[in-house]
């Protein structure tokens, strides 16, 4: 029996067993259990001689999520430990609210626990320009764009935020949409939601439609319960709006849920597009149309950027890498 065989029967990923094993805090108590009843099914037992000369050999890369609701985010950690565990490294992971300073929290991390490298999954680096700069090994921010940040140690790769808004907005336009609303994140903390919303608001301009701030955008969280209470605001303002564009999925999602409730029709009565192409978009009723990040492609390119900084010393780069437009069910042609 070995963790590869735990891992099969329990149906989780090397990496989630191994943090189970190894007693990590980030695990759920159901996922714990399952594992633990597993290896206590096996009388599977660590070899903490070998584990422990195993680690001494291994250097530390400490990953900071940026949201703790997020399933994009989540998704991607997975793919980063798979990725990670056959490699010389161990990891920590450290979760963090949507409006925590990343920067702040990355220096303690930095003097204190003395990383190899730092893995940045979301965030907002350009508010906190001067944390970064204090960091001294190489870093990577992946599905946010980090190019405005001068550091030499920070790399970054994501998707267009600004050119996949601007593709959102444009098929609500061209399926004759005028009256929008919004549903995003805060444009005054949040980078990513900064960009979406620039990009979006763009599209309108070229096609001569106007946007009011104030009655047709809508602050939430990136949660299901942020775009379900944010749709019913948003409505309450604006009564007439015939399609709503939402920075995520589960803001989608909770969206259409909300709306339902109120007794509107998705797509019939009001169109919903959202963004990242979660794998629940396809199987919501109905499928939400939405901008697809690749992420294995993130996380792939992600780690080759930062294990050339760490290994090779190679400058910091800023990737950009294509997006997908996933054409679903939630968006209602309402030409003529």
């Amino acid at each position: 029996m070995t963790i590869k065989d735990i891992a099969k029967e329990s149906g989780y990923g090397i990496g989630t067993v191994s943090r189970v094993l190894n007693n990590h805090p980030d695990v759920s108590e159901k996922t714990r259990e399952r594992v633990l009843k597993i290896v206590d099914k096996y009388g599977f037992v660590i070899n903490a001689n070998a584990r422990q000369l195993k680690a001494q050999d291994r250097k530390m890369l400490a990953i900071i999520i940026k949201g703790s609701s997020s399933i994009l985010l989540n998704g991607l950690l997975e793919l980063v430990q798979k990725r990670i565990e056959p490699l010389d490294y161990l990891t920590s992971v450290y979760v963090l609210d949507e409006n925590d300073n990343e920067g702040s929290f990355a220096n303690r991390i930095y003097y204190e626990q003395k990383p190899t490298g730092i893995i940045f999954l979301g965030g907002s680096p350009d508010k906190f320009k001067d944390d970064f700069e204090k960091i001294k090994i190489p870093c990577v921010l992946i599905s946010t764009q980090a190019i405005n940040v001068e550091s030499r140690q920070l790399s970054s790769v994501s998707v267009d935020n600004f050119k996949a808004a601007y593709a959102s907005a444009e098929f609500l336009v061209k399926n004759g949409h005028k009256n929008i609303g919004v549903i995003g994140g805060s444009i005054d903390t949040s980078e990513v939601s900064r960009l979406r919303f620039e990009g979006f608001l763009e599209a309108l301009l070229v096609n001569g439609i106007s946007f009011n701030y104030d009655s047709s955008y809508e602050t939430s969280k990136y949660t299901f319960e942020g775009g379900a209470q944010a749709a019913r605001n948003l409505l309450k303002r604006c009564p007439d709006i015939t399609a709503v564009f939402t920075m995520s999925d589960v803001m989608a999602i909770g969206a259409c849920r909300k709306l339902n409730d109120l007794g509107y029709k998705v797509p019939d009565q009001i169109s919903i597009i959202g963004f990242d192409g979660i794998s629940l978009t396809d199987y919501f009723n109905p499928r939400i149309t939405t901008i697809r990040q690749l992420g294995d492609e993130l996380v792939d390119e992600g780690l080759n950027i930062l294990l050339n900084c760490i290994e090779r010393k190679f400058p910091p780069v800023h990737k950009l890498i294509p997006f997908e437009f996933v054409k679903g069910e939630s968006v209602k042609n309402i030409n003529g």
